[in-house]
């Protein structure tokens, strides 16, 4: 850990404090969003294993409020637990790939399967209606892949809101169940990197005035999501995926010409 340390020490600490609360902030009002900004951005002035680190136990808390928010489980967790599973299983196959290999050229298929989903009417060859149809293929393709981009790069949003999304989940349905899926898949990553030696109690408590902030930042976000209407949530949403998309592109590039 002595670059993560060294990282927590730096003026950079006040700068990740900052992006990890207008991502906090953006995943209370959307229900999702906040290792999608956080991340890459951190990485944009370290390394993506260093940002992966240092909001891993933010990450965590906040997922798990997003969860318990709202109830009425059974239409959202009750329905398609057995997708987290699948992220279970990708998240450890992507873990050990990030502490063994370079995960950025995963971020190019990342950001075109973003953009593919949000342009997706002009691609009229693509049927999404076969997810619907072959759930016993779909679930497991998805899960295993938002797994994998979950261990590797710390965003596995895109596979999971094309999956349900399609599926025609609503908002609240669709936070819980995306939560959980990151709940799952941060937590294999927390342990998986515990066993290898890359984390410990000392993450734990270096982080936390991290973690008590994007809370704070999260729950704010959460009385403006009580107000936005689910036509205003559709068209927030699809430009947070394209924002998601083009930070992607950007962070590739950053790391192979710095």
């Amino acid at each position: 850990m002595p670059q993560l340390d060294a990282f927590l020490a730096s003026p950079w600490f006040i700068l990740a404090l900052i992006v990890m609360t207008v991502a906090a902030l953006a995943h209370g009002t959307l229900g999702f969003g906040f290792p999608v900004i956080s991340t890459p951005v951190i990485a944009m002035f370290t390394d993506i294993k260093t940002a992966i680190l240092t909001t891993l136990f933010p990450n965590i808390v906040i997922n798990l409020i997003s969860i318990i928010k709202g109830g009425n489980w059974r239409l959202s967790i009750g329905k398609y637990w057995a997708v987290a599973v699948y992220v279970l299983i990708g998240a450890i196959a992507g873990t050990h790939v990030l502490v063994a290999a370079d995960p950025e050229p995963l971020k190019l298929l990342l950001a075109f399967m973003i953009v593919v989903y949000l342009q997706q009417a002009r691609f009229r060859q693509l049927d999404w209606s076969w997810l619907q149809r072959n759930p016993r293929i779909s679930a497991p393709l998805f899960g295993l892949l938002a797994g994998f981009l979950s261990g590797t790069v710390n965003v596995a949003v895109p596979p999971l809101v094309i999956y349900f999304m399609v599926l025609g989940l609503g908002p609240l349905a669709l936070t819980q169940i995306l939560n959980l899926c990151f709940l799952v898949g941060k937590s294999t990553q927390a342990i998986t990197f515990g066993v290898s030696g890359q984390i410990g109690l000392i993450t734990l408590i270096a982080t936390a005035p991290l973690t008590i902030i994007s809370v704070a930042a999260l729950l704010f976000g959460m009385r403006v999501q009580a107000r936005i209407h689910p036509e205003v949530y559709q068209m927030l949403l699809r430009k947070i995926l394209w924002v998601m998309a083009l930070i992607l592109m950007l962070q590739v590039g950053w790391h192979y010409l710095r």
